[in-house]
């Protein structure tokens, strides 16, 4: 089931509490699903269905913007999300964060503002412009690669955007639109490359095609100097998948490493993101100096 689709159901919150059904999950003031529904979502459809909910309880009109824009147009997220439905409200002279409502105080364009349905949103471009000026880098650099990717929005549009913004945060976000890069192919490859920038290792080349002896094979990472190839996930997570499945990436790695200019081959998992530490020992092939490969072809 699309979260579009999810049935919300109306209550007075101002009953006693076990008038209420309490198989309900709540999910703004009033307004609750029920937990089956809920747990049918991916992180994106239950973002999009706060958003949802929240705007049912709306008193007052605003066009949907930031964070909960983001939400509807199928954005990744990496920041934590406060749940709460953000607004755009050109005629407001200051910022107002309630409970549930965070209604922002900014100028907002006619071209600014598409319909989704009933609902009035942010464009594609607005949208990412109020993200990646107010969101960490490493948010900036998902959503921006996601966006790019999926030729949600183009570059040069980005850029003219946020020049028309002013200054607030512009710097900080041109630098993650300059470092962002189409061919990350998720989130976590976008997430790998911050820490690469972090660890200050050299930038590698992205879906590069190997021609091997059982087969034409793009990996995530190829660093050529090194001499390394880096995957997250690496399609597959040992440990999980059929018997079959991890056979085929096991002859997939073994070709890839009978390459000669290969040295190395380095897997991570999301958890090793959130371990950077790890992730610098694992990577440790890739920080030795620019070497040529110690192999020779036969």
């Amino acid at each position: 089931m699309r979260s579009a689709e999810v049935p919300l159901h109306r209550f007075d919150p101002d009953q006693p509490r076990p008038a209420r059904s309490a198989a309900r999950r709540v999910l703004a003031r009033g307004v609750a699903v029920d937990p089956a529904h809920w747990e049918s979502l991916d992180r994106l459809g239950r973002r999009r269905l706060v958003v949802r909910a929240r705007l049912a309880t709306l008193r007052a009109p605003g066009v949907i913007s930031h964070a909960s824009a983001a939400a509807l147009w199928g954005l990744p997220d990496f920041d934590p999300d406060d749940g709460r439905l953000h607004l755009t409200d050109p005629y407001r002279t200051r910022t107002h964060s309630g409970p549930g409502v965070v209604r922002h105080a900014a100028p907002l364009h006619d071209d600014e503002v598409v319909h989704v349905g009933p609902a009035r949103v942010t464009t594609a471009v607005r949208t990412l412009v109020d993200v990646i000026r107010s969101a960490s880098f490493t948010h900036a650099v998902m959503v921006l690669d996601h966006s790019l990717a999926t030729g949600l929005v183009d570059r040069s549009e980005l850029e003219a955007a946020l020049v028309r913004q002013g200054p607030r945060g512009t710097a900080r976000a041109l630098r993650a639109l300059d470092f962002a890069d189409p061919r990350s192919e998720s989130p976590g490859e976008s997430f790998s490359r911050v820490r690469f920038r972090e660890f200050r290792l050299p930038p590698p080349e992205l879906q590069h095609e190997f021609h091997t002896d059982a087969g034409r094979f793009r990996v995530d990472f190829w660093w050529p100097l090194s001499g390394v190839i880096g995957e997250f996930d690496g399609r597959v997570m040992y440990g999980s998948g059929d018997a079959e499945t991890l056979w085929r990436e096991k002859q997939r790695e073994d070709a890839l490493r009978r390459m000669p200019e290969v040295n190395g081959f380095v897997r991570w998992v999301t958890r090793d993101l959130y371990s950077p530490g790890r992730l610098e020992r694992l990577l440790l092939a890739v920080t030795a100096k620019h070497r040529p490969s110690d192999k020779t072809p036969s």
